[in-house]
């Protein structure tokens, strides 16, 4: 009797076996990109708001501005003026930008400082404003400029040394900047006021001197 052929442990591969696995992977993963598009759409489907702060200096004898913003993660030295610069006013800027595909409304800019759940917050309404609440297309932006001295004033008195900018929406919900301005910050100003720009800003308008 012949005894079977012992196995050489050589592993045979269906050419076309391998074909199907390849064409299953590429489906699998057309399937989950197709699947996560339809999840990014959705979200961006309504409203998506982004609230950013940023220092605005103006020199109203010299008829200039400057605008000093934050990094990614941070704002630089430069970009953060002191409260007050000489022939020059200090403010800070509340921006809002609806990204998304839906328009909402703007019930209110305003400061926070702390949590959101402690809800201690600060508006103010100027005469020449546009009326609130303000319709905020897809793509447009907002905006509300107020006295940093005034802002700092709040965020002291209750008892804190940063503080966000924010916007409250039609839809019930409110939108914070990601990142504070903070008022004790290392030698505030003085890499501000060292700046050819600061320099020019703390300089009288030619009639002033």
């Amino acid at each position: 009797m012949t005894p079977a052929p012992e196995p050489t442990g050589d592993l045979i591969v269906d050419p076309l076996a391998l074909v199907a696995l390849c064409i299953s992977i590429f489906a699998a993963l057309v399937g989950l990109s197709a699947l996560i598009w339809n999840i990014i759409a959705w979200v961006r489907s309504g409203h998506r708001v982004v609230v950013e702060i940023e220092a605005v200096v103006r020199n109203p004898g010299r008829s200039a501005s400057w605008v000093g913003r934050r990094g990614k993660r941070d704002w630089p030295a430069t970009s953060v003026p002191p409260s007050h610069v000489p022939y020059s006013v200090v403010f800070v800027k509340i921006t809002a930008r609806n990204t998304g595909r839906a328009a909402v409304n703007i019930e209110r800019f305003f400061f926070a400082v702390g949590k959101p759940a402690e809800n201690k917050n600060m508006s103010w309404t100027f005469d020449g404003e546009p009326s609130l609440p303000q319709r905020l297309e897809p793509g447009a932006s907002a905006s509300r400029e107020y006295m940093l001295t005034d802002v700092e004033a709040f965020a002291r008195s209750e008892g804190r040394r940063q503080f966000r900018g924010a916007v409250d929406l039609g839809d019930g919900t409110s939108r914070r900047s990601p990142l504070s301005f903070d008022l004790d910050a290392p030698d505030r100003g003085a890499a501000f006021l060292a700046t050819s720009t600061g320099q020019t800003f703390q300089t009288p308008a030619p009639r002033d001197e």
